[in-house]
């Protein structure tokens, strides 16, 4: 073996031949062998490597692939060496160790601009689809990170001067990227360098601190479901709801017997997860469901054509589920508040319960399947109306007219579990209402998408259902604080309301034996209260994979910019506001910068006063981008991870034109 050129070839024994073979930028590469090695002395050799073909001009530098770093290690050690002379120099002590190779990889490089590693996903964040780019320029030592999300946006850039991104060019970062991404099952680390043209890449290897994770749950699933944190019984009874009436019907439908005794949801941090490994199945048949998977369960494959409109299955399931709201709608006017007994108190609340599966049935069809399906094509939010009740829209118009007082007697909630009290009991949210903060002049920049005839459909029974599970709600609030004030009298609770806190079967035990289960003791419904509303106003995990929580709280990581898509153009200044539940509305006060991820349409007359919105996620059913481009409040949405990377109070300035906000790292003093 002499020196010999390596080619493309799928099959080559070489990861550069089968790299380039890919259509990777792999740069011209030879295998150099012991015995051209000894048999020439340093000038000859060096006089050789010089006239290999496919060189580039006099101002290169060769690499030279030493072997793996250590013997478990699959990188390859890289020696840059700037002359010919170098590398002749440094072939021979290779050959001449007792153990060493029979051959070694060379490559020719012009002179680098810039160099580092680009991995297809973030390295410490199994939970997010980013690409994640690290490098120093040529001259520096500064090593810069740039972030782009999965559209390919950047989303942050550590550095503003002299930016890695504009000296490499974001196209050309985004295009092996993508080379990688279609090549490689498992996430890659490449590395490469840019000459000032062209990026090259000089090896890749898998992530290894991104395993495949053997379980997760996600906090973000369907579309309006479970938006806030859920008291105990709340959960058990809209969990236990779907779970007969949706998921086990599709379980047994599918034939998926690995799940068939798998449950699709779990409490944890006050909030609902589901189940992913149900979203993986499904994700063959619905391509919507692929955001509620975690990215290394997410299926490479390009996604399937848009829902085909005016398909007869399709109005036939539509009809079919308006037939079943019509029937939970006629038992709800039926259902009538029963005499304050134990029989009778229980028997409507199975009535009630009833009632709910029942609704759970299309929800879960509606919030898990069609609308992600659906509205995944859509690029601008959804009209208002399309999303909340006509008295939900009635208090925001109210609202924004300068008429708060009109809301003060209606019985909006802030939720449909029913430890939401209404306005006119007067909450901590009720004094709270003012009007529309953004001054807006001249007709709207932008506009709301219409949508499809056959996608009205779904929005309207969505809508649909959603009032009647609000009316579920109402119906057993009064039922239960009826239920309440008994235990109260007969001295098994404390206060009406530490009903909302026991979990199901704590409540039946509590009801017909007469006691209180000790699970659900004073103390532990005590410390349920506290962990409930603490979790409301901080947050929980986006997922929780393997045990691991990925995605928590507000400022755990501080961003001073942060980016998404420019929805409504405009600008706003003023301190940052989370919200995470509803018991955070009261909190806000006018010109606040909101910060929000999915949105309870019912929270919407609160952000009217927003003077800026920033929205997590990018879904036309999010009702918090529908209202900015409704009422042109300055709002930018697609800004991922802005709820993890921001602290309420600390000033922030949203330049919605360009899709910027930024965060100062202090709180302002008065």
């Amino acid at each position: 073996m002499g020196i010999e050129v390596l080619t493309a070839d799928a099959q080559g024994s070489e990861n550069l031949q089968r790299w380039a073979a890919m259509g990777l930028p792999v740069p011209p590469s030879w295998r150099v062998g012991r015995e051209v090695v000894q048999d020439n002395s340093p000038e000859s050799l060096a006089q050789q490597l010089r006239a290999l073909p496919r060189m580039f001009s006099e101002d290169r530098y060769w690499v030279l692939q030493q072997g793996p770093m250590n013997p478990d290690s699959r990188r390859e050690s890289l020696l840059n060496l700037d002359s010919d002379e170098s590398l002749a120099a440094a072939l021979r002590s290779i050959f001449q160790r007792e153990q060493g190779p029979d051959h070694v990889v060379i490559q020719a490089l012009p002179r680098q601009q810039a160099a580092g590693v680009l991995f297809t996903r973030h390295p410490l964040r199994q939970d997010l689809p980013h690409m994640v780019v690290e490098g120093v320029l040529d001259g520096s030592n500064d090593r810069q990170r740039l972030i782009f999300d999965e559209d390919g946006r950047l989303v942050h850039a550590s550095h503003g001067d002299n930016a890695l991104g504009d000296q490499v060019g974001e196209p050309l970062l985004r295009g092996l990227h993508e080379q990688l991404k279609q090549n490689f099952k498992r996430p890659q680390a490449g590395e490469w360098v840019f000459d000032g043209q062209q990026l090259w890449l000089l090896q890749t290897l898998p992530v290894g601190s991104l395993p495949m994770p053997r379980e997760a749950w996600t906090r973000r699933a369907g579309s309006g479901l479970f938006i806030q944190v859920e008291t105990p019984l709340w959960y058990t009874l809209q969990g236990r709801w779907l779970k007969t009436a949706f998921w086990e019907p599709l379980v047994r439908q599918h034939g998926w017997e690995s799940l068939a005794k798998v449950e699709p949801y779990r409490r944890q941090h006050s909030h609902l997860y589901t189940n992913c490994a149900f979203f993986r199945e499904l994700q063959g048949q619905h391509a919507g469901v692929s955001r509620f998977l975690p990215p290394a369960w997410q299926q490479l494959e390009a996604e399937p054509a848009p829902v085909s409109p005016g398909r007869l299955a399709d109005r036939v399931a539509v009809c079919r589920h308006q037939l079943t709201l019509a029937r939970v709608s006629r038992d709800l006017k039926r259902w009538q508040q029963p005499a304050a007994t134990q029989e009778g108190l229980w028997r409507g609340f199975m009535q009630l319960d009833g009632m709910g599966e029942r609704l759970s049935g299309v929800e879960g069809e509606v919030g898990y399947l069609a609308l992600p399906d659906r509205s995944q094509h859509y690029t601008a939010p959804f009209p208002l109306s399309w999303l909340v009740s006509g008295a939900e829209k009635d208090a925001i118009d109210a609202l924004v007219a300068g008429r708060s007082d009109a809301l003060a007697e209606t019985g909006l909630r802030p939720g449909a579990d029913p430890v939401h009290a209404p306005l006119s009991e007067n909450p901590a949210q009720a004094g709270n209402l003012h009007t529309l903060y953004a001054i807006t002049s001249g007709e709207p920049s932008v506009t709301c998408a219409e949508p499809s005839t056959e996608d009205a459909r779904w929005l309207a029974l969505a809508r649909q259902a959603r009032g009647l599970r609000f009316a579920i709600g109402n119906r057993l609030r009064s039922l239960l604080r009826a239920m309440g004030a008994v235990a109260v009298n007969q001295g098994r609770l404390q206060h009406p309301d530490d009903i909302y806190f026991l979990y199901f079967d704590e409540l039946w035990q509590l009801w017909m034996g007469q006691e209180l289960p000790a699970s659900a003791s004073r103390e532990v419904i005590g410390e349920r209260k506290l962990r409930y509303l603490d979790d409301g106003l901080q947050g929980a995990p986006d997922w929780k994979m393997d045990q691991i929580g990925y995605g928590f709280g507000g400022g755990q990581r501080l961003s001073p910019l942060l980016r998404g898509v420019s929805l409504v153009p405009g600008r706003a200044e003023g301190p940052i506001r989370r919200v995470c539940s509803a018991w955070s509305l009261n909190r806000i006060c006018p010109g606040d910068i909101v910060v929000v991820d999915q949105v309870e349409p019912a929270w919407l007359p609160w952000l009217v006063q927003a003077g800026g919105l920033v929205i997590a996620e990018k879904d036309p059913c999010n009702g918090a981008a529908s209202l900015a481009v409704t009422y042109g409040i300055p709002a930018i949405w697609s800004a991922s991870d802005v709820m993890h990377s921001v602290q309420d109070e600390l000033p922030g300035h949203l330049d919605a034109t360009h899709g910027r906000l930024d965060v100062s790292a202090e709180i302002a003093e008065d």
